[in-house]
């Protein structure tokens, strides 16, 4: 079932005379764009037929159309809770909800931020930005991959408007949108061989984007040799995907990794869990014929999906991956996370940027009662899932003697949890990368927003208007974190950050101020309130995990996927008695 909100709620660009209107002529036919902000755009560009009706569940494949095709409006984003179908879907939730006992996500800012209130589950699209197609040299070209957490956003989120960094930087930015929830992320095709597709269609989709790019890209003024893929958050998974399956691997020239973590919700799986989870959604939805599927009101994925993400209590320290990639052996090979920081890269023309923010677990969990009002004792019982009682209490005192400023027990519960999500899978990956030769440059998110009561600090997607330049008010306040930020300081270090940051799109250099990062240095740029380089930053909390027994990716993946499973057993059983 496809639910469409009219496409005419979407704004079009500016109007341009006949004789001004970008014309590109691709390999799937003819599009005519706009002008936006200085720079050449084209919006609701189709990589693939729309998967609606019997291509629900079904693979992408190549559109082409005959004539003249408007490009002047961004297609839907993919199917999501948004104004439109909100109330029916938490009445769905409210149905089916036994009395989960985990708490939102996110800051209660975030649905309204990442709200698409235009959705469908017709949404294959992308939106190109171009200084201009008529340049005679070829232009780099960035495609970057939206975050979300496989719920929210899309390619054309206002947040990450591309028109500021393809004018500033002289780039062409394209940003694709793609299956996201149970319609791309969850793997049917584990379990019933009625939609064999259906397995890792999200990806399919990331992966079938990247190749129209290729393709078609020369016709826009870009150099197809000159790709660099980018993503934040879940975007950032995309992107360690992309660099996994051999397929696209010769399509990348570099790669930017932004706040990739291996273990949350949006994360990769092993097949084991995919499993579990496609047979949870049969359970939940009560259906006994894998048919009903393809028919089904997509508001009940939804609601769904929703629920899972509250499964467990704030406090469970496991690796609970609902809405993840699946290992595949065909797609994903291997968890990336392993892949990437255990295997050497096929590619040595290559480079690699990889940042994370200081805080990133304030976005997911500073409102949780043990981060806002925790104990020592309460902070210690989260760190005993995964160190076991006697290294939970060292950890503890490692962090306390590493941060002595930070007195609140949830303070220290927010630094441990953003390095054991986080950062340390980033610098194990930054490590592999450096060890091979692999120009390797590292930055840590620093700034330290003030807004929302100032507990987000420098918290989860908090870089995104700086890296995209968007700061004006109507998009400043969208993010609340933002309020009370000194608006000059944050122009000063988005242009400083910014042309580092497009420097390394164009060439893989970012410039000589910012020092590649390597096992003995520990390089990273310091984006705060100052943009500097800073050796050895995280150096002691890489050495404080190590005692910890946690000698690589494999060692903390089995920790946190044992607690999970361990959890799901029992959590399953006491739903089923609720149900």
């Amino acid at each position: 079932m496809d639910k469409r909100i009219d496409p005419l709620s979407q704004p079009r660009l500016p109007s341009v005379s006949a004789a001004t209107i970008p014309r590109v002529a691709t390999k799937s036919g003819m599009l005519l764009g706009g002008c936006e902000d200085g720079v050449q755009v084209f919006r609701g560009v189709p990589y693939s037929e729309p998967p609606v009706g019997d291509r629900r569940f079904r693979s992408p494949i190549p559109l082409r159309w005959e004539g003249e095709r408007d490009a002047t409006r961004s297609g839907p984003a993919s199917y999501q809770i948004n104004a439109g179908n909100r109330e029916k879907v938490m009445a769905e939730v409210h149905a089916m909800d036994p009395g989960l006992p985990g708490d939102p996500l996110w800051p209660a800012y975030a649905a309204e931020a990442y709200a698409q209130n235009n959705a469908s589950e017709d949404c294959l699209y992308v939106d190109i930005w171009t200084p201009s197609i008529e340049r005679p040299e070829k232009l780099p070209v960035y495609v970057y991959y939206h975050g979300g957490a496989n719920t929210a956003s899309s390619g054309h989120f206002r947040l990450e408007n591309a028109a500021n960094l393809a004018r500033e930087e002289n780039i062409i930015v394209v940003r694709p949108t793609y299956r996201m929830g149970a319609l791309g992320c969850v793997h049917f095709g584990l379990v019933s061989d009625r939609f064999p597709e259906a397995i890792n269609l999200g990806l399919q989709d990331q992966i079938a984007a990247l190749q129209w790019v290729y393709d078609n890209i020369e016709a826009f003024g870009g150099d197809k040799d000159n790709i660099t893929v980018g993503g934040e958050s879940a975007g950032a998974t995309a992107v360690s995907h992309l660099l996994t399956y051999p397929g696209t691997q010769s399509l990348i020239r570099r790669a930017i990794i932004q706040s990739f973590s291996p273990f949350h919700v949006w994360c990769t799986q092993e097949k084991e869990d995919g499993v579990a989870i496609a047979q949870i959604y049969l359970q939940i939805l009560n259906i006994d014929d894998t048919d009903k599927l393809l028919t089904l009101d997509p508001d009940k994925f939804l609601a769904v999906h929703s629920m899972l993400q509250r499964y467990f209590p704030a406090d469970k320290n496991c690796a609970w991956r609902p809405v993840g990639p699946v290992v595949d052996g065909n797609f994903v090979p291997q968890l990336p996370a392993r892949f990437l920081s255990e295997r050497t890269y096929p590619r040595r023309d290559f480079e690699v940027m990889i940042g994370f923010a200081k805080d990133e677990w304030q976005y997911f969990r500073g409102h949780s009662k043990t981060s806002q009002r925790g104990t020592e004792d309460d902070v210690i019982a989260v760190f005993a899932q995964v160190f076991g009682e006697g290294g939970a209490t060292r950890m503890y005192r490692a962090y306390r003697e590493l941060y002595p400023d930070h007195a609140e027990p949830g303070y220290t519960l927010g630094d441990v949890m953003s390095f054991e999500f986080f950062k340390y899978a980033s610098l194990a990956i930054a490590r592999n990368f450096a060890s091979q030769g692999i120009p390797t440059h590292v930055f840590q998110f620093s700034y330290d927003l003030p807004g929302y009561g100032g507990y987000l600090r420098a918290a989860h997607t908090g870089d995104t208007a700086i890296v995209f330049r968007n700061l004006t008010e109507d998009i400043l306040r969208m993010w609340p974190g933002y309020d009370g930020a000194d608006r000059a300081e944050l122009r000063r270090i988005a242009t400083q950050f910014g042309a580092m940051y497009g420097s390394f799109i164009r060439s893989g250099n970012p410039g000589s101020a910012w020092r590649k990062f390597d096992g003995e240095n520990g390089a990273i740029m310091w984006l705060g309130h100052t943009v500097e380089p800073k050796q050895h930053l995280l150096d002691r909390e890489w050495d404080t995990f190590t005692r910890a027994g946690i000698e690589d990716v494999k060692v903390l993946e089995k920790r946190l996927s044992t607690n999970s499973r361990a959890s799901l057993n029992v959590r399953n059983r006491a739903f089923a008695t609720k149900a």
